[in-house]
């Protein structure tokens, strides 16, 4: 819509400036005549202007709206806590928590084709949750919570980033992200759980 939109007031403004060029140019040395003030069509033009704006803001919130809508039926919940300059990934209902800093990033796995819900925060400073490949990213901040959900297709394997300028490591606060199948990301959730004793690595 705001493509579509764009490229329709271009045309309109491109389209006045040339019909302006050519009607009201010099003519024989003849200065041009200056338009008259045509307060109808300025009407027109400001009420459209004001509809756009409306329509593009209508448009915005329904769509965040739906983005950001969060189900309560999602299977998995990881809490995704930021902090200078690492991760800390915890996997709700388990005692699996993988945390890691910018000399040793940290995994996130994850199922594939069920959304994951994420709880994230910051214990410091503001970070950014960013996973380029899926063109999202979301602000952490250290005094609120923000839940968001992301469905994975099956065999990612990519890097996560901080999006925020958060100190002297920002550029090494990396974390690598893992899609296996479901019944495989149980059974490696089983085996961490138990490794780790229900307790936090």
């Amino acid at each position: 819509m705001y493509m579509t939109i764009a490229l329709v007031v271009a045309t309109l403004v491109i389209l006045t400036i040339l019909y302006a060029v050519i009607r009201y140019r010099r003519r024989n040395g003849v200065a041009p005549r200056e338009p008259g003030v045509l307060r109808p069509i300025e009407g027109v033009w400001i009420a459209l202007v004001a509809a756009t704006v409306v329509v593009l803001l209508v448009s915005t919130f329904r769509t965040e709206d739906r983005v950001d809508a969060v189900s309560s039926e999602a299977p998995w919940t990881v809490r995704t806590v930021a902090f200078q300059w690492g991760w800390r990934f915890t996997y709700g209902g388990t005692g699996v928590s993988i945390a890691g800093n910018d000399q040793r990033p940290p995994a996130l796995v994850v199922p594939a084709g069920v959304p994951v819900r994420f709880e994230l925060t910051s214990r410091d400073v503001i970070h950014a949750f960013w996973i380029p490949e899926l063109r999202f990213k979301r602000d952490a901040f250290p005094t609120r919570a923000t839940d968001f959900e992301l469905v994975f297709d099956p065999g990612v394997t990519t890097t996560g980033r901080c999006a925020e300028f958060c100190g002297l490591a920002h550029d090494r606060m990396d974390f690598q992200v893992v899609s296996m199948a479901p019944e495989r990301f149980e059974r490696w959730l089983r085996a961490r759980d138990a490794r780790t004793g229900g307790g936090r690595t």
